[in-house]
């Protein structure tokens, strides 16, 4: 009971504090005890927030972390697994929310700049697709596909519904590589080929496909010579 009542004062004196003061000048153990007062309605979370920390490397790493990632690590439960990993995702949402800082993208570059804003650090090979009308006005930008390290399919049905749907005419495709180079596979090169020839039939055109490798470097595969017949 003595043991309760001295945690039950110290979530009092922790909340009373950011109230008064504000969250920037909490530690981040600190924050991260806060936030998992939420889960864990009973116990000390301040050795919990350490453990996470030191386990996944920092606090930002923390919330990269998926439910069964966060689950190894003693002391985390389902609640707890659960509500880190949505806040890594609304944190990821939130950024990506904040794209683009502009409308038209007339070259390889800023189409290279976009898919690294969208790409960088994400530890699982994903595919969006980015849709743009006859102008080049920036429609949409959706993940499409969503593998593991090493590989993800293009969904043809998910592109095709986007386009249509965003009124679009030209499509981009950006994916990465989260443990390799920005050179593109021999399934990058297939798959590429395969989006090119099924949109041209429907009277759309790919103009691009960026791939973003680990070190966070875009590759353009229109300027590159080997690939750019592929492109309208």
């Amino acid at each position: 009971m003595a043991e309760k009542n001295i945690h039950s004062g110290h979530r009092k004196r922790v909340k009373a504090n950011v109230i008064k003061n504000g969250f920037s000048q909490l530690e981040e153990h600190k924050l991260l005890e806060l936030m998992l007062f939420y889960s864990i309605p009973r116990e000390d979370t301040n050795e919990l927030a350490h453990k996470l920390i030191n386990h996944f490397g920092s606090f930002e790493e923390v919330f990269k972390a998926d439910v069964d990632q966060l689950k190894r690590v003693d002391g985390v439960g389902d609640n707890t697994a659960i509500m880190i990993a949505a806040m890594g995702e609304t944190f990821s949402r939130i950024s990506k929310a904040k794209l683009p800082k502009k409308r038209v993208y007339k070259t390889a570059e800023d189409l290279k700049e976009l898919a690294v804003s969208l790409l960088q650090g994400e530890e699982n090979e994903k595919v969006y697709l980015i849709c743009f009308d006859a102008k080049k006005n920036l429609k949409r930008y959706t993940v499409i596909s969503e593998g593991d390290e090493v590989s993800s399919e293009i969904n043809m049905k998910e592109v095709i519904k986007n386009l249509v749907d965003s009124d679009s005419s030209i499509a981009v495709l950006a994916h990465n590589h989260p443990t390799s180079s920005a050179e593109p596979s021999a399934f990058d090169i297939d798959s590429t080929r395969m989006v090119c020839v099924t949109l041209r039939k429907i009277g759309y055109a790919l103009a691009d496909h960026i791939i973003v490798g680990e070190n966070g470097v875009a590759y353009s595969m229109h300027l590159d010579p080997r690939f750019s017949s592929l492109f309208y």
